[in-house]
């Protein structure tokens, strides 16, 4: 871990050093405003939010089958105590009754893996779509950046491992934000 952020400090300072000495050009970018404003972004939201709602009625379908089977197995548990009936009848109740709590059981287990599983499916869609915007936000800033001989571009918004950006001050002639949005696609895709 120590590599890393001696690996990360050394490469910030390098730059630095090399900007200051005129070796070479540096450009800042917000990536957090490129991303929020690409035509993609709103669009991979929404399909989110799909996935989300979809996952949500089959979650409520499954609460609907555990309440059903829930009330059944009181009726059951209610039904093998009942004096008036005979010992086999008993028996009877109450081995539905066992079987009625492992059907329970069962659709619990469902549930749960069920929600593990959304889960990495919607963690994985939105990794996959941010790193397809990214990807195309990187094309655009590389093109920039050649028309405009920049060494180096880095992002004004995130964060090191220190937990800090690793740009902490820079002037706005060296922004080149506004260029990259004026390059990405308009309208939703």
């Amino acid at each position: 871990m120590n590599k890393i952020k001696t690996a990360v400090f050394a490469a910030i300072v390098i730059s630095a050093a090399c900007a200051v000495s005129g070796f070479a050009d540096i450009g800042v970018v917000d990536m957090e405003r490129l991303i929020k404003l690409h035509p993609r972004t709103g669009t991979d939201r929404a399909i989110l939010e799909q996935y989300v709602e979809d996952f949500q009625s089959e979650r409520e379908d499954i609460i609907a089958s555990l309440e059903k089977e829930t009330a059944e197995f009181e009726e059951l548990r209610k039904a093998s105590e009942d004096v008036g009936l005979s010992e086999k009848a008993l028996e009877e109740k109450r081995a539905l009754a066992k079987a009625k709590v492992i059907e329970i059981r069962q659709l619990e287990r469902k549930a749960r893996d069920l929600a593990s599983e959304r889960q990495k499916q919607l963690t994985s869609e939105e990794l996959r779509m941010r790193k397809r915007v990214v990807s195309e936000l990187r094309e655009i800033v590389a093109e920039i950046a050649q028309k405009k001989k920049l060494d180096l571009v880095l992002d004004n918004t995130g964060l090191s491992i220190g937990g800090y950006s690793p740009v902490i001050y820079s002037s706005e002639k060296y922004d080149i934000t506004d260029d990259v949005i004026k390059k990405m696609p308009k309208g939703k895709e």
